[in-house]
């Protein structure tokens, strides 16, 4: 069989840089100080074989190490040092990095690897991204300790491009198998660069530095992550020094930030994208296109944007942001236009005071800092055409749940963070059998698309064919496009040095972060 090494495109670094992007050479000096980091979101789930969603990532970045891990300069290897791709795409052997520890000192082998794969394939496993590994993974064999095979149904060309699979936190079988899953969850145990000390339901999560990792030692000792749900409070602990980092923040705040010569902004560059799609079965009049196109019309996304959202966030053409591999560039925007809105409304037989059912995120997620104002701000504008809005105020559990159980409301607020794969994105919110549209996409040409895209191993055709889907989807607008956000952070001037992942708001990157002196 002939085997060739392959390169990632557009969206993630090519093979021969991700062969030199380290994280560095191991630090010298012993972990120091402490960093409080306050956000409006506290995830504690600590077992990533049951990820729930992205922001899960908060605490994979800390505590585990996937094949691959993100950071400034995109991914780079990490457990994963090379691997081999065969010629029909159907095998991946994959040669593991030797010497690395997890936090209990037990060794990193490539029967970790299968132990973590296995347990997403187990029938029983709630992994939200479970469907892709069970379609896509034969089995996972052990070739040697530092060398673990994929054995594929299919070719899998998203498994690097896509930060879902390669970057699945590994976890360590012997000590998994001695605790169970409830202990785990107790005391979890990675290889990453922070280990997990001590945690309160709903309030904090405290990690301290791994002085033994392999890529270096962090250079901060301690890292308490606090839930602050308010961004004046949040705002207020950065001026008195309670915090050092804070996440989640508005366009008012952003603007104080940015003339505190004591503070300054820290952004993910395209760590989410967002567009407003439609529940068929309660909004039966959202399957005619002219109204879709009277709710692009109406939304003053411009406005939002400077006001609200402070500049962080761009008009998006696209559900595909500039970094999501299968961009398509020169797509244009959808044009504010009240009284166009109010007369496709009419024209597709919808009178004034037309009730709607509207999901109302009560949480930000890195795709859309500020959600809530911005959904409500979103709100107005369509009251302001006509619609009468019935607001369905939800957290992000019930949002889920809501979801899967396929009971969308009539216009749903539809978040992507990490939008790396164009692939992924169809397959999450538009292929007929997304649990996230519940059949409300049904497009064939959509499926035949994700479908296409999966047998193609070269990066620029697999690229051509995703385009394609950008420009049907422009076209048929399924969904309307909101914007392309970076996540921004605020930084106290406790911190001399520190830059978090690209094109995500939960990889903050902190073993590069260092205090003042």
């Amino acid at each position: 069989m002939r085997n060739a090494k392959r390169r990632l495109g557009a969206g993630g670094l090519g093979l021969a840089s991700l062969a030199v992007l380290m994280a560095g050479a191991p630090a010298m000096a012993e972990p120091k100080g402490t960093v409080t980091i306050a956000q409006a979101l506290l995830r504690q789930m600590f077992d990533p074989t049951l990820t729930v969603a992205i922001p899960d990532f908060t605490n994979w970045d800390m505590m585990y190490d996937g094949l691959l891990n993100l950071g400034p300069q995109g991914k780079f290897p990490a457990l994963a040092e090379s691997w081999t791709v065969s010629a029909d795409g159907k095998q991946i052997d994959i040669k593991l990095r030797r010497g690395v520890k997890f936090h209990n000192g037990d060794p990193f082998s490539a029967e970790d690897v299968k132990f973590t794969y296995d347990r997403i394939l187990a029938p029983d496993n709630t992994h939200s991204y479970r469907q892709a590994f069970v379609e896509l993974i034969e089995r996972v064999d052990v070739v040697a300790a530092d060398h673990v095979r994929l054995v594929l149904k299919g070719p899998w060309p998203a498994f690097f491009t896509s930060a879902r699979y390669a970057m699945q936190g590994i976890l360590p079988k012997a000590y998994y198998e001695k605790v169970g899953p409830r202990g785990f969850q107790q005391k979890p145990v990675g290889t990453g660069p922070f280990k997990l000390v001590e945690s309160q339901a709903g309030e904090w999560n405290r990690f301290e530095a791994n002085a033994d990792y392999w890529a270096g030692s962090p250079k901060v000792k301690t890292v308490n992550v606090r839930l602050v749900k308010e961004p004046f409070t949040r705002f207020a602990m950065l001026e008195r020094g309670e915090a050092d980092i804070i996440v989640g923040l508005t366009g008012p705040l952003l603007e104080r930030i940015r003339q505190n010569p004591k503070m300054r902004i820290a952004s993910s560059k395209y760590s989410g994208t967002s567009a407003m799609h439609f529940g068929r079965k309660e909004f039966p009049e959202a399957k005619d296109r002219r109204v879709r196109l009277a709710v692009a019309h109406a939304m003053n996304l411009d406005e939002i944007g400077r006001t609200i959202l402070g500049g962080v966030c761009e008009r998006a053409t696209s559900i595909f942001t500039p970094a999501t591999f299968g961009h398509l560039e020169g797509l244009s925007l959808i044009p504010h236009d009240p009284a166009k809105a109010k007369a496709l409304l009419a024209e597709a037989g919808i009178k004034p005071g037309h009730q709607v059912s509207f999901s109302l995120h009560t949480e930000s997620f890195g795709s859309l800092p500020n959600g809530p104002q911005v959904l409500e701000a979103i709100a107005g504008n369509l009251e302001a055409v006509g619609l009468k809005l019935e607001r369905r105020p939800l957290d992000t559990g019930a949002w889920m749940a809501m979801m899967r159980g396929g009971k969308q409301p009539g216009i749903v607020y539809g978040p992507s963070s990490l939008p790396d794969d164009g692939g992924e994105t169809i397959n999450g919110w538009f292929a007929s059998w997304s649990v996230w549209s519940a059949g409300n996409v049904n497009v064939p040409e959509y499926d035949e698309i994700f479908r296409k895209q999966l047998q193609i191993s070269d990066p620029e055709e697999r690229k051509k064919v995703l385009q394609q889907f950008a420009k049907l989807e422009h076209e048929r607008l399924e969904a309307v496009p909101l914007y392309w956000c970076s996540t921004p952070f605020a930084v106290g001037a406790r911190v001399k040095r520190w830059e978090p992942g690209v094109s995500s708001g939960y990889h903050m990157n902190l073993v590069n972060l260092e205090l003042a002196d």
